[in-house]
């Protein structure tokens, strides 16, 4: 069966411009943050539910500054809830560009590989008949040979 998912190119100046494009997104958001897994299992996650709760809480913080305490930052607040309404829809772009990437990578990769099989098929009828193709032969095959010692093991 031939299936061709994706069926495109990259040019390496293209490639490179993609790269240097990642470089300015990290060159502007240098203050991304680094946070081991520990960590954010402890950050209480804001998803679309408490959006609003986000808007009425810095709707307070605006119009009733007089009611919160002497200790509250409200400059912090008003900074952290800015980039958070700033970073939360381009999270959203970078997402979906990641996934598709990872899709690609994928379905390219398949594709690839599906031919490459269609390749080793090809040097496995002619390694006999056309010289030096053994030599590929001898190499394409290790990729298809089982470790006999464990399925031995493994049985017992």
């Amino acid at each position: 069966m031939d299936l061709n998912l994706i069926s495109a190119t990259l040019s390496g100046e293209d490639a490179e411009e993609v790269r240097e494009a990642f470089a300015t997104i990290n060159t502007k958001l240098p203050f991304l943050s680094t946070m081991q897994s520990t960590e954010v299992s402890g950050v209480f996650k804001v998803g679309n539910n408490y959006q609003p709760f986000l808007e009425l809480a810095k709707e307070v913080v605006d119009t009733h500054p007089e009611i919160l305490p002497a200790v509250f930052n409200a400059a912090e607040f008003d900074k952290d809830y800015t980039l958070y309404k700033t970073l939360q829809p381009l999270s959203l772009q970078a997402e979906e560009i990641s996934e598709g990437l990872k899709k690609s990578v994928m379905a390219v990769g398949g594709d690839t590989i599906n031919a490459a099989f269609e390749v080793y098929t090809a040097v496995k009828q002619h390694k006999d008949k056309v010289p030096g193709l053994s030599v590929f032969y001898e190499a394409m095959s290790v990729f298809f040979k089982r470790n006999r010692g464990k399925t031995s093991e493994t049985k017992k």
